[in-house]
């Protein structure tokens, strides 16, 4: 399966291209229905430490530059 990410200027629109996508058997989500869902399937205890944190904050930070 192939996700692609559209950027709609207004509500008209994207009502016209939901319609074409359900018509076409296609599956649709917003962004923020996909990070909603994301969110709701994280682990609640994740056994991080603040220097877990901030090790991997550093190492971030070293390729960036």
């Amino acid at each position: 399966m192939e996700s692609l990410i559209i950027r709609v200027p207004n509500k008209l629109d994207l009502n016209l291209l939901l319609k074409l996508v359900k018509r076409m058997g296609f599956q649709s989500e917003t962004v923020e229905q996909k990070i909603d869902k994301y969110i709701a399937n994280a682990p609640f205890d994740v056994p991080l430490t603040d220097n877990d944190i901030m090790k991997e904050v550093k190492t971030v930070r070293k390729r960036a530059f």
